[in-house]
C-alpha cells in the first residue's frame, strides 16, 4: 500500500498498551488535506488512522487529544524536525493484512512510527467483511461520505438488540433496517417463500414500512375488525394455547383445560350433541353446588340464545342448607327436591328432547360453552372445587370474548400473502397486550420447530418493538409465576431458536426493565442515545464489545446516530442511519406544537 506524505500528519510517541500518544505536525492542525485533487478529512477524535510499522499497516481510532505545556524528551525529539503542539490518544483496533482488516492488537507500534490519515480504499478495507451481500443503513459519523454498510449473513442470521430513549431514532434504525432488507431481495422467489418476518408493533408505528404487508390492527373494542390475526383449528385444540390465554396453574387449571378441549374437539368435529336433556342433567345433579353454577348456567341459556328460558329457574331455583333440598316453588314454605322432569318443563314448557342450534356461535363462543358446560356439569359431581377453578372462569369471561375480535380460525394458507406481518397491538386492552404477542411468538416458534422440512431451510425473523412491555422482569401487573412463563418463553428463542433458523429482534427505550438473559443472548446492537444510569450500566455491563471511549459516546448521541457492535462488525462504529422517506417511515414522529397552537 503506498502511502503519500501529504497523508502524514504526525509520529507515534508514546506507546503503553492499546491506547498510543502520536504527535500531529503543526503544518498538519487544518480540518481537511486536500490530496490529489481530493478532499480528506484530517485527524480528529473518532476518525481512523494508519501507522506504518515496516511493512505492517496498524489501525487505530483517535479517542481524545489534549496539549501539554511542558513537552516530554520524546516529543522535543519530534520537535526538532517538525514542530508539535497537539497530541492525540489513538486506541489499536487491528491491522491491515491483504487489503482486509484483522481485528485484535497483534502488533503494536513502535516511537517513532508514521502516523496516516485514511483514504477511502483504507476505509473500505475497514469496514468490509468480504461480504457478497450487503444493505446499506447510513453513513459513518466523522466519514459523513462513506456508507454505513453491514453485512447481511452476519446481521440477519443473529438476535439484535435496538436501544435509545425517545426521539433518538430507534424506531427509524428498525424500519430502515428490515425496509431495506425486503427491498433487496423482494424480487427472489426464494426469499419470499423461505422468509418470514413478524413485526410486532405495540404502537401501531410501522403499517408504512413495507410497499406490501400484511397488516393486522388487533383490537378488542370492535367485533367488526377486518384485521384480524389468522389461525388453526391446531392452535386452539392446544391446551397451551387456552393456558396462555386464562392463565392457567399447572396442578389443578391445566387438566381441566385439557378436558375441556377434548370435548371441544369432539363438538367441532361433531361428534358431541348439546341437547336439553343433558343441559337439565347438569341443573339436576347440581345440588347444594347450585349457587357456585347459578351465574355460568346463565351465561350458557345466554349463549344458546334461550336466556329467557332461565327466568323461571333463576326465579325458582335456590337452594336450602338446613333442609338439604332446593328449589322453591310458589311461597317460601314449600320447598322440595325437584325431579329432573319438572326441571325439563320449567325450563321449556315440555317433555320434548331437542338438540341446540350452534350454528350461529363462532369458534371462541362455542369454547366458552363447552368451558361452562364442563364447569357446571363437573363442579355438580364434585370432580372440581370452586376454589382450584373459579379464578380461571373469570378471567375466562372477558379473555374468551376478546379473543373472537382478535383471532380468525382459518387453516387456508393464503400463497398471495406476503413474507412480512406487521401485528399492532395500539387497539387492545392492556391485559391483553403481553397475552397476545406471547400467543403470536410461541406459536410460530413451535411451528418452526416442528416443521416436517429441515428447519434450516428457511428463516423466521421476529421483530418486538417496546420490548420491555413483555420482556420486562419488574412487571407487577402478573404473578410471578406467569412471569416467569412468558419469560422463559422468549428466553428459550434467545437461546435456542437459532438451531431452528429463528431470529430475534427487540427494541427498547429502557434496556434495564429486560430481562439479563436476553440482554446477554444478543449478537449484535444498536446503541442510540441513552442517558439514564440504570439503562446505561446495563448496557456497559452485557456489551463485551464496546469500548470506554465508544461508552461515552452514548448520552451525547445526536438523532439518529446509533453506536453499531457485535458479531455483524469488526469493532463498536459510530454511524447515522439514514431517514426513510416521507411515505414509509415510522410514525413516532413529534407533534408541532406550534402549529396545533396557533
Amino acid at each position: 500500500m503506498e502511502l503519500n506524505d501529504i497523508l502524514k500528519v504526525g509520529e507515534i510517541c508514546e506507546v503503553s498498551g492499546r491506547v498510543v500518544k502520536a504527535g500531529v505536525y503543526s503544518e498538519k492542525n487544518t480540518e481537511y488535506l486536500n490530496y490529489n485533487g481530493t478532499i480528506v478529512k484530517n485527524i480528529s477524535i473518532g476518525s481512523y488512522v494508519l501507522i506504518r510499522k515496516g511493512f505492517s499497516n496498524i489501525i487505530g481510532r483517535v479517542e481524545g487529544e489534549f496539549m501539554k505545556e511542558e513537552l516530554s524528551e520524546p516529543f522535543k525529539q519530534l520537535n526538532k524536525r517538525n514542530s508539535v503542539n497537539r497530541i492525540v490518544g489513538i486506541g489499536i483496533l487491528g491491522a491491515l493484512e491483504n487489503d482486509k482488516f484483522v481485528h485484535g492488537v497483534t502488533n503494536l507500534p513502535m516511537i517513532g512510527n508514521y502516523v496516516y490519515v485514511v483514504t477511502e480504499d483504507v476505509i473500505s478495507g475497514i469496514f468490509s467483511k468480504n461480504a457478497k451481500d450487503k444493505i446499506t443503513l447510513g453513513t459513518l459519523i466523522a466519514y459523513e461520505e462513506y456508507p454505513f454498510e453491514v453485512n447481511v449473513q452476519d446481521l440477519l442470521c443473529s438476535h439484535i438488540g435496538i436501544f435509545g430513549n425517545t426521539g433518538s431514532g430507534k424506531s427509524n434504525t428498525l424500519a430502515k433496517l428490515y425496509r431495506e432488507v425486503v427491498e433487496k431481495y423482494k424480487t427472489n422467489k426464494n426469499f419470499n417463500q423461505n422468509a418470514k418476518f413478524v413485526i410486532i408493533d405495540f404502537n401501531g408505528e410501522y403499517s408504512k414500512v413495507f410497499d406490501n404487508a400484511n397488516i393486522y390492527k388487533l383490537s378488542t373494542r370492535t367485533r367488526r375488525n377486518k384485521n384480524k390475526y389468522p389461525i388453526s383449528y391446531e392452535d386452539i385444540f392446544d391446551g397451551e394455547f387456552w393456558s396462555i390465554i386464562l392463565e392457567a396453574t399447572d396442578k389443578t387449571q391445566k387438566p381441566f383445560i385439557d378436558r375441556c378441549i377434548r370435548k371441544y374437539k369432539n363438538l367441532i368435529d361433531g361428534m358431541d350433541n348439546y341437547d336439553r336433556n343433558s343441559l337439565c342433567d347438569i341443573i339436576y345433579n347440581s345440588n347444594e353446588k347450585i349457587v357456585d353454577c347459578r351465574s355460568y348456567l346463565k351465561e350458557i341459556f345466554y349463549l344458546l340464545e334461550i336466556q329467557e328460558q332461565f327466568s323461571p329457574i333463576e326465579e325458582k331455583l335456590m337452594y336450602n342448607y338446613k333442609n338439604k333440598s332446593f328449589f322453591l316453588r310458589n311461597d317460601m314454605s314449600d320447598r322440595y327436591a325437584p325431579t329432573k322432569k319438572e326441571i325439563f318443563e320449567l325450563a321449556f314448557g315440555t317433555e320434548e328432547n331437542e338438540n341446540f342450534n350452534l350454528e350461529n356461535l363462532n369458534d371462541f363462543e362455542k369454547f366458552k360453552l363447552v368451558l361452562y358446560w364442563n364447569y357446571c356439569a363437573e363442579i355438580g359431581k364434585a370432580y372440581i372445587t370452586k376454589e382450584h377453578i373459579g379464578p380461571l372462569m373469570a378471567r375466562a369471561n372477558n379473555r374468551i370474548d376478546s379473543l373472537s375480535k382478535i383471532f380468525e380460525v382459518n387453516n387456508k394458507e393464503d400463497e398471495d400473502k406476503s413474507n412480512v406481518d406487521v401485528i399492532s397491538l395500539v387497539g387492545l386492552r392492556v391485559d391483553m397486550r403481553k397475552i397476545i404477542p406471547l400467543i403470536i411468538c410461541k406459536k410460530l416458534y413451535s411451528n418452526k420447530k416442528e416443521s416436517k422440512k429441515n428447519s434450516l431451510d428457511s428463516s423466521l425473523h421476529i421483530i418486538v418493538d417496546e420490548a420491555h412491555n413483555i420482556l420486562s422482569n419488574t412487571s407487577i401487573r402478573e404473578s410471578s409465576e406467569w412471569k416467569d412463563y412468558r419469560l422463559e418463553c422468549f428466553e428459550e428463542i434467545i437461546k435456542e431458536g437459532r438451531k431452528f433458523g429463528t431470529f430475534l429482534t427487540i427494541a427498547s427505550q429502557r434496556p434495564s426493565d429486560i430481562s439479563d438473559t436476553i440482554i446477554s443472548q444478543l449478537h449484535n446492537y444498536f446503541i442510540h442515545r441513552l442517558v439514564n444510569e440504570e439503562d446505561l450500566r446495563k448496557i456497559y455491563r452485557t456489551i463485551a464489545f464496546s469500548d470506554k471511549s465508544t461508552n461515552e459516546m452514548i448520552p451525547i448521541l445526536p438523532a439518529g446516530g446509533c453506536v453499531f457492535a457485535g458479531l455483524a462488525s469488526n469493532f463498536p462504529v459510530l454511524a447515522r442511519i439514514s431517514i426513510l422517506p416521507d411515505e414509509n417511515q415510522p410514525q413516532s414522529e413529534n407533534i408541532d406544537i406550534r402549529k396545533i397552537w396557533y
